[in-house]
């Protein structure tokens, strides 16, 4: 009897260990490809691709519980023309529990509705064995994904549902997968030339979706390098992740102090949203006095539109230019991660390039605009809220992002109008540059609105 038992511990802990991987495999690298030109490995599993530098694209196919599946499929492969194709596991053990709602189940090699789905926001697809999960998020907890449940629902997902999973599980969903092409750059002849663009590094399958040029928000921690799926791998703890930032004033980030004494349009702005919103009672006079303040920080530590993208902008990777401070401070962190979402994987690439140059010199700025780069600001502004405003009411997942961006975008506003005063300028030009650099922040990811 003790025999037996030793055998049965000794066979659940040899399958404790074996549950610790998944696999997948890397095809090959392939140059202006989508996951439609490789209609033929469908039967394989998932197509998922991780960009690289100059138009490149490392493809997968996947994922697998089992290795040998993985390998013969590898093998399959080579005989069929994909010479580089390899097994590769994913240690299980290197993610951490997210938490995301899941909106539809997809098996076989039938094709996805993928401009419908990308309407529940940031997509991930999590494929194992042929059963295709599709979830959005990521929600920094249950609490918070159960308040966009509704919404989403509203959608047509009437089965969506709460849950946590692996982040190694999540393979994030992006223009190679849709086929969704970004719209047609114009050309801007006043603009300057852009810098040369930085090689990104080759991707593997832990690191897939991440980029180093300008990619503002990775919606998932990356976990370890992936291993060839025929070598063991021993894994250290991912390190812990620092805790939500806070929106009161930071020694290490040096914010600049809001003067409540200044009447401005964006201190009004910021009391609308905050009384829409049940945090403000006093009224909207444009004064950022300690009612403000109050209300503010509540809808800072409670809404749960603001609490995603709090999360989302602790777990993003540094994006380009992000070595200036002011995208460090906290509400503009998060407006960050707003913008993200509200690009739906449109942004502008080139003009954030562009736009990542010119930071420095508005950072730097202590002189006042000119009226033409002022009138150009004003109408950016104005045509940007129009049509969001306008998109806002196309359905309620919407105006929820909208309501973060709402909060977030004046508050940045108000903050950046107190950075600009204590260099000396006046009310006024304070606000116009202000304008400036939320527009060099924000207006690549923005700029499917125009």
């Amino acid at each position: 009897m003790q025999r037996l038992l030793l055998l049965l511990l000794m066979f659940g802990f040899t399958g404790s260990l074996i549950a610790q991987n998944l696999y997948t495999i890397k095809v090959g690298t392939f140059r202006d490809v989508k996951a439609d030109d490789f209609t033929s490995l469908r039967g394989q599993g998932f197509v998922y691709g991780a960009a690289g530098a100059d138009n490149t694209v490392d493809v997968y196919v996947g994922q697998y519980s089992d290795v040998a599946k993985a390998n013969a499929t590898a093998a399959s492969l080579n005989n069929n023309g994909f010479r580089n194709a390899q097994a590769l596991a994913l240690p299980l053990s290197t993610g951490q529990q997210v938490t995301v709602i899941q909106i539809a189940l997809h098996s076989g090699d039938r094709s996805i509705d993928w401009p419908t789905l990308e309407r529940a926001g940031q997509l991930f697809v999590e494929s194992v064995d042929g059963v295709n999960k599709i979830v959005t998020g990521i929600y920094p907890d249950a609490r918070t994904a159960a308040s966009f449940l509704p919404a989403i629902r509203e959608l047509g997902y009437s089965d969506a549902f709460v849950k946590t999973i692996n982040n190694v599980r999540l393979i994030p969903i992006n223009q190679f997968e849709t086929g969704i092409k970004k719209p047609l750059i114009p050309i801007d002849l006043t603009a300057k030339a852009p810098v040369p663009e930085t090689p990104e590094p080759t991707a593997s399958p832990a690191t897939y979706g991440s980029k180093a040029t300008p990619a503002p928000v990775a919606y998932s921690p990356a976990p370890a390098p992936a291993t060839p799926a025929a070598t063991p791998t021993t894994t250290a703890t991912p390190a812990a992740t620092t805790g939500l930032p806070s929106p009161a004033s930071s020694p290490t980030l040096n914010l600049p102090a809001i003067d409540g004494k200044t009447k401005r349009h964006s201190s009004a702005e910021l009391q609308r949203v905050l009384k829409e919103k049940g945090y403000y009672a006093g009224s909207i006079d444009g004064y950022y006095g300690p009612g403000t303040t109050a209300a503010y920080e509540a809808a800072w530590d409670d809404m749960p539109e603001i609490r995603k993208y709090r999360k989302l902008s602790e777990m993003a990777l540094a994006p380009a230019g992000n070595t200036e401070r002011i995208s460090k401070w906290p509400e503009v962190s998060t407006l960050l991660a707003v913008v993200e979402d509200l690009s739906a994987g449109m942004a502008n690439d080139a003009r954030a390039r562009q736009l990542v140059q010119q930071r420095s010199e508005l950072t730097n700025a202590t002189q006042a605009l000119t009226p033409v780069a002022v009138s150009r600001i004003n109408n950016w502004v104005t045509t940007i809220w129009t049509n969001l405003e306008e998109w806002a009411t196309e359905d309620p997942l919407h105006a929820q992002i909208f309501s973060a961006f709402r909060l977030t975008y004046q508050q940045s506003q108000v903050r950046l109008e107190d950075y600009y005063m204590d260099k000396g300028l006046s009310a006024t030009d304070a606000r116009d540059l202000s304008s400036a650099m939320l527009q060099n922040l924000v207006g690549a990811q923005l700029d499917r609105f125009l």
